[in-house]
């Protein structure tokens, strides 16, 4: 039998309620993601919990997820998600304090600290909800800050690659909140550093 096969099997096993197919997938993968998770966010404990909310998503995902590749492909981009997704909040909330220290929140006229979480989890859901490639390129280019050609050289892709996706995201990021040009700009800048 397979790897494949193998999976396979626990996964429908694994759909079905079965805890101990559950388990097989944990102690198979719960290393190799620990590691990938690491080697994106260089904490420890950040690490650990992005991986357990990647196997509790898996459980409870169990019954909508479709099988059709490698269950430790889907697990990493569940985790390389999480990543991104974090350094996106940590950068938001470091980027704040910094304002808020400097007593430079005028230049963003927010009335309260509701509106600014709310703006902000509307602007993270409106990165979320990009394509998951375009979502990888927009991050590293637009919330890291690295050029065009550094995000092609990390990604293996085309620096014309790059650029698509990144005016695709400007693009659709803009249309899901409903903003001016300029105005998409200055909310990602509070993102970089």
């Amino acid at each position: 039998m397979t790897n494949f096969d193998n999976e396979s099997k626990f996964f429908l096993q694994m759909q079905q309620g079965n805890r101990r197919a559950f388990e097989y997938f944990f102690k198979t993968y719960v290393d190799m993601l620990y590691a990938y998770a690491l080697g994106y966010c260089r904490d420890s404990d950040a690490a650990e919990d992005l991986v357990q909310e990647a196997f509790v998503r898996f459980w409870t995902m169990r019954e909508k997820i479709t099988y059709s590749e490698s269950i430790y492909g889907y697990l990493q981009r569940t985790v390389r998600n999480s990543c991104i997704n974090q350094k996106i909040r940590e950068r938001v909330e470091d980027r704040y304090r910094r304002e808020m220290l400097n007593g430079e929140t005028e230049v963003f006229d927010w009335e309260n600290d509701d509106a600014l979480e709310e703006l902000r989890c509307q602007l993270l859901g409106a990165i979320d909800r990009l394509p998951e490639k375009c979502r990888e390129i927009f991050v590293l280019s637009c919330v890291e800050g690295l050029k065009y050609q550094e995000v092609a050289d990390k990604l293996g892709v085309t620096i014309n690659t790059v650029k698509t996706q990144v005016r695709f995201g400007y693009k659709k990021v803009r249309s899901d909140l409903n903003l001016p040009k300029n105005t998409l700009f200055v909310l990602l800048s509070i993102l970089l550093k």
